[in-house]
């Protein structure tokens, strides 16, 4: 099987057939939430790009120029706190690089590097992409720290404020004390949503 599937990808790639360019046909774009690349492809990744490939193959199938990119989301917290664990020796993060993930001990202290991290595990998760056989054209690949992809944002948060969907306030957040961030459930360990207390303050009068 692993052979059959090696050849037609071969020639799929050779053929260029998931490279999408201009012409007269109706146009159609698919995306999907892009993975963190903290941790290898896994289960769920398989899922999640595989509903997405066997929509944009249906939807070539209809006569329509496909454009499916991959992104990869190199922005937030998730990749910065799994890198500090390593910085700091947590045992319980190695021992799944090591012990699940099978990463060479040598390349285990690199992973301290957010960037390094990201580009590790972007490599794996694209690799695990092109043997799934997902049609995606990787011409377009990108990541959320990308020059035109921070651009893309900037302008969107620009829209948005111009038409008051954003606006500027003053409200009780969760905040982190090492890293003086705001941060929400996905940004905790074990997504525990961050406890706001609230106090009630009351002047007396002194005598």
């Amino acid at each position: 099987m692993v052979n059959i599937s090696q050849k037609w990808q071969k020639k799929w790639e050779e053929s260029k057939i998931f490279e999408s360019n201009p012409d007269s046909r109706k146009k159609f774009f698919t995306t999907v939430a892009f993975p963190y690349p903290n941790s290898p492809f896994h289960l769920g990744h398989g899922r999640t790009y595989t509903t997405a490939d066997i929509y944009a193959r249906y939807m070539r199938m209809k006569g329509y120029n496909v454009l499916f990119p991959m992104g990869f989301h190199y922005t937030g917290t998730p990749i910065i706190t799994m890198a500090d664990d390593v910085a700091k020796g947590e045992k319980e993060v190695i021992d799944i690089f090591k012990n699940i993930y099978e990463i060479p001990p040598e390349d285990i202290p690199k992973l301290s590097d957010p960037l390094f991290m990201a580009n590790y595990f972007k490599e794996d998760i694209k690799k695990a992409m092109k043997e799934l056989g997902l049609s995606i054209d990787w011409r377009r690949e990108f990541t959320t720290i990308d020059p035109e992809f921070s651009s893309f944002i900037v302008w969107q948060f620009n829209k948005l404020q111009q038409q008051g969907y954003i606006v500027k306030d003053t409200h009780p957040v969760g905040w982190c004390p090492v890293h003086h961030l705001p941060v929400g459930m996905h940004d905790t360990k074990g997504d525990v949503e961050p406890d706001i207390g609230e106090y009630v303050l009351i002047y007396f009068e002194s005598e």
